[in-house]
């Protein structure tokens, strides 16, 4: 297996940060559903865990985003059109975007609410001031992420799913490690 992407298949390094965002997406935004039930006692680790491996997931954001421009994308399958290289890029963009501005929003309303996430004594503080408006602005924000995410991954399950099943073509394939 490739280090980097080729013509025909994605590299070990964007399979892994494929795979690794997937699954650490996927369980935030079911946990996120979950967080508010939770009892005093673990509530705010809990909370606090959550931030942190959003901070995670914004980092890897960016490290796939710098990796996605320096390395070639594989070649498309015959009898690709134009549309569809279209809705794939854009689907694509719309997801990207989507999985930086969720973290994003996460950090802006925790710091706004002078609950910035911690590791020990080091706080992932920003230059934002505490803001009631701001608390309220972005939390409404990232649940509404959470859903645009939600149906965002199920149409990109679906359209692998086509991709293969259907189409009959490379293009799940070439993402599996």
């Amino acid at each position: 297996m490739s280090f980097r992407n080729t013509q025909n298949s994605f590299g070990s390094v964007s399979k892994f940060l494929h795979w690794t965002i997937a699954v650490l997406v996927i369980v935030m935004v079911s946990a996120g559903w979950f967080m508010d039930n939770l009892p005093d006692a673990i509530r705010g680790t809990v909370i606090n865990f959550h931030k942190l491996t959003g901070l995670l997931i914004l980092l890897l954001m960016l490290i796939r985003v710098v990796w996605a421009l320096l390395n070639v994308k594989p070649k498309e399958p015959p009898g690709t059109s134009s549309f569809q290289k279209l809705v794939e890029w854009g689907g694509h963009f719309f997801l990207y975007a989507l999985v930086i501005a969720q973290p994003l929003t996460g950090w802006i309303g925790s710091v706004a609410a002078g609950h910035a996430p911690f590791l020990g004594s080091f706080k992932f503080n920003l230059p934002v001031e505490k803001s009631k408006a701001l608390v309220t602005l972005c939390f409404q924000a990232h649940t509404v992420i959470a859903i645009l995410i939600i149906v965002t991954v199920t149409l990109h399950i679906l359209a692998a799913l086509y991709h293969h099943f259907i189409r009959k073509d490379n293009v799940l394939i070439r993402m599996m490690p």
